[in-house]
């Protein structure tokens, strides 16, 4: 990122690459003494990377758990806050089973959806986009040839709930799982395509599923099945952070040695902490054109980095 950007007033946000404290010195020496600068501890970094700006504003930015999809065109994120609101259940009777499908559905809700809420803010910036382009073509004595204002709400592709779910029969080996509102499917010339199902349908499906009858048939028999989950969200991710993936992909097995590279390559072998800027994608020439529904992306860095000091 271009460091005059940062003096400009349009970043609003950035994350710092390769953080390290900054001592004094002492004879020409570094001592143990954190230097300061206007009372606050004054770090160095090796380049910072854009997370907000004005051009480019994040409605969120959230820290957690996050694992790409095998082609990084999702992510999946898991908050520290969610992962404290973990449910835990230890099941004998198809009564607890139950019990425990109906604690899905709740997770599954629309209500659970993450960006939902932006819709109102998103609706408004695009009410006062369309007046102000009517403005202009009225000053101009010409005819506005737009689209007219309509509410609209959040794509059914952008933040729903998902949950990751781990079980065990009897302390036996413990089997995990993800439980989403999407499922792979093929239309009518067997072509692959993505579907979504409301959080009932989607529990239905879990129930019928090897292992939900699996789960259901040691409920039954009284056996004692130990069932824990957590919900978290699925985001589509932003074009310009799924051509990274690609190239990280192109590049091979070998795990790269630093920037984004590091990030991809590991969420999309696993879990890994992250930070996700989520933004609202509007139609490129709007308001000559619109979507049919709000578009929300994230775009993803690294939380952490373990660094290893070698001599040289």
């Amino acid at each position: 990122m271009d460091f005059n950007k940062l003096l400009g007033g349009k970043v609003y946000a950035v994350a710092a690459d390769a953080l390290s404290p900054v001592f004094e010195k002492e004879n020409n020496k570094p001592t143990k003494v954190q230097k300061q600068e206007e009372g606050k501890p004054l770090f160095s970094s090796s380049g910072f990377y854009l997370l907000s700006s004005k051009d480019y504003p994040a409605l969120r930015i959230a820290e957690g758990y996050t694992r790409l999809f095998a082609d990084g065109a999702k992510v999946m994120l898991l908050t520290a806050e969610q992962l404290a609101a973990k449910e835990s259940l230890s099941m004998t009777s198809d009564m607890d089973w139950e019990m425990a499908l109906a604690f899905l559905g709740a997770a599954l809700g629309d209500d659970r959806n993450m960006v939902t809420p932006f819709d109102v803010d998103i609706n408004r910036k695009r009410r006062r986009g369309i007046e102000t382009a009517k403005g202009v073509a009225e000053d101009d004595q010409e005819t506005y040839t737009g689209v007219e204002f309509t509410e609209l709400g959040a794509s059914k592709k952008d933040g729903n709930p998902f949950v990751l779910y781990t079980w065990r029969i009897d302390g036996g080996a413990a089997r995990t799982g993800t439980l989403m509102r999407e499922f792979e499917a093929t239309d009518d010339n067997d072509r692959p395509i993505t579907k979504y199902d409301d959080a009932d349908a989607t529990v239905a499906r879990f129930a019928d599923s090897a292992e939900g009858r699996e789960i259901a048939a040691a409920c039954e028999a009284g056996r004692t099945v130990d069932f824990a989950f957590v919900q978290g969200h699925v985001m589509r991710t932003s074009v310009s952070f799924r051509r990274k993936v690609e190239n990280v992909r192109a590049a091979g097995s070998d795990k790269p040695a630093y920037g984004d590279a590091v990030y991809i390559w590991g969420a999309l072998g696993g879990w890994v902490k992250g930070l996700v800027s989520v933004m609202q994608s509007m139609h490129p020439n709007f308001p000559a054109k619109d979507y049919d529904a709000h578009h929300y992306v994230a775009a993803c860095r690294q939380a952490e980095v373990g660094m290893t000091k070698k001599p040289d």
